[in-house]
């Protein structure tokens, strides 16, 4: 008998049960967003000068073949950022690839380092010959410098300009010798790169 009144209110708690979940009922909606593209910005770092007008990766520039001793060559080279990030700054490093004997860049005095806003640097252009550290070609030949205020925003332009002097006490071992570079820029999204 009291497994019959124990058989018996289980079923009606579990009707009970049945009938109060019945009673509720509950909407439910749902949407979905499709096609979400997550996209990786660009820097891209382009140069030009005198010798190559349109931006590219690669240019080849010439400073000249007839310097004598105390005598000096300018040139610029633009520096482009056709990207859609920022550029914090530029490292530039050289390396002599065609060397001379004697070693001519150490002969090459670099005179004037400057970052302007413009090809001829002269509208408030900031000095880095004393900043940079280095004083020859062969010196930067031999370390990179992040070069200070290149901060270059998207698709705006900076320039460094600089001008290489021959050491006056340059003799006759150096007649006729020349030298090939690669100066290799380096864009970096962050300072701490």
């Amino acid at each position: 008998m009291n497994s019959k009144i124990l058989l018996s209110g289980a079923t009606a708690v579990a009707a009970a049960a049945l009938i109060v979940g019945a009673t509720f009922a509950y909407f439910s909606s749902t949407a979905t967003s499709t096609d979400n593209v997550f996209g990786a910005g660009t820097l891209i770092l382009q140069l030009d000068d005198d010798d190559d007008t349109t931006p590219a990766a690669t240019i080849t520039s010439s400073f000249g073949d007839t310097l004598a001793p105390g005598g000096s060559t300018s040139g610029f080279v633009s520096m482009h950022n056709d990207g859609l990030i920022d550029i914090a700054e530029v490292n530039l490093s050289a390396t002599e690839t065609v060397p001379s004997s004697p070693d001519l860049a150490g002969k090459l005095n670099i005179t004037s380092a400057k970052i302007g806003a413009e090809q001829t640097c002269t509208t408030s252009p900031i000095d880095i010959t004393v900043s940079g550290g280095f004083t020859t070609l062969a010196a930067l030949n031999s370390a990179g410098i992040d070069l200070p205020s290149t901060a270059i925003a998207a698709s705006t332009t900076k320039y460094l300009c600089m001008t290489f002097t021959l050491d006056s006490g340059t003799d006759d071992t150096y007649q006729g010798k020349s030298i090939t570079e690669t100066f290799t820029f380096v864009g970096h999204q962050n300072l701490s790169q």
